[in-house]
């Protein structure tokens, strides 16, 4: 016997529907830096035009925004409106992930599909999100439960779609080709592609160096009819970033990765917009 309408769902539409543009994180294969491109993203559409921007991190067994956005242990206070999303330093981005909910950041989460949709759903139902410019979803890697929870209850607030993040090898673009094929079969939008980890940023001179040759990104780009946002060569001095909680686009604003992030948040400010 069907089950009726899911009476969680008219909460999440009145939450979600308080925010103009949210945007899913994808990536076919760990490893790509999809966590770190959310995180930049995030603090690139927060400079632009001064957007309210928040990130919920979907990744329930391996969460990492809260680290990247530096509010790192720090709990979540419940209010009468709702679970109070953390505020991150940089950007004041609001941040919700499993990881603020946990006692210690060596407790694993080991939740079965179920549970990671309930708590994904309290998520976006429970979270005093407020008004908001953007909402990034950042998700984990593959086209598992996480994805299909997060697409079907986004589906009545019509999500803007999702970037996709891959590096220039031929392994990643293989399951990146599954990742399209997942977009395509759920109805999600594919904003474009990023190519993270295009290059290496030399400390001393600032010259970018090719770490992977050929065109592979482009290419599946053209062949899916899909464009390519961008792409981002790794700075050690992001990376410190990263490691550290630091804002970059305050700390290193002319670093070719910042440069290549900002062009990307702009492009994708254009797609959406029109």
């Amino acid at each position: 016997m069907q089950g009726g309408p899911d009476p969680d769902q008219e909460i999440i539409d009145v939450r979600m529907g308080a925010i103009k543009h949210k945007i899913l994180i994808l990536s076919g294969k760990g490893g790509v830096g999809k966590s770190t491109v959310a995180y930049l993203l995030s603090l690139a559409l927060a400079k632009c035009q001064s957007s309210k921007v928040g990130v919920v991190d979907l990744d329930i067994c391996g969460p990492s925004i809260p680290k990247l956005l530096g509010v790192e242990n720090q709990p979540i206070i419940q209010t009468p409106y709702g679970w109070k999303p953390l505020v991150s330093p940089n950007g004041d981005i609001k941040v919700m992930s499993v990881a603020s909910l946990l006692d210690s950041d060596k407790t694993s989460v080991i939740f079965r599909g179920p549970r990671k949709t309930g708590l994904i759903k309290r998520f976006l139902k429970d979270t005093f999100w407020g008004k908001l410019d953007f909402l990034i979803c950042d998700t984990p890697p593959g086209t598992s439960d996480e994805h299909m929870s997060i697409v079907k209850l986004l589906k009545n607030a019509k999500p803007d779609g999702a970037v996709l993040v891959t590096t220039p090898q031929e392994v990643a673009m293989a399951t990146m080709r599954k990742e399209l094929s997942f977009c395509k079969k759920m109805g999600v939008t594919v904003l474009g592609l990023v190519e993270n980890m295009s290059g290496l940023v030399c400390p001393c001179c600032k010259e970018t160096t090719e770490i992977f040759p050929g065109s592979g990104v482009a290419s599946l780009a053209e062949s899916y009819g899909v464009p390519v946002l961008g792409s981002i060569p790794m700075d050690p001095m992001i990376t410190e970033c990263c490691e550290s909680g630091r804002d970059p686009m305050e700390n290193y604003p002319e670093s070719p990765t910042v440069q290549s992030m900002m062009g990307i948040s702009n492009h994708l400010i254009s797609l959406i917009n029109r």
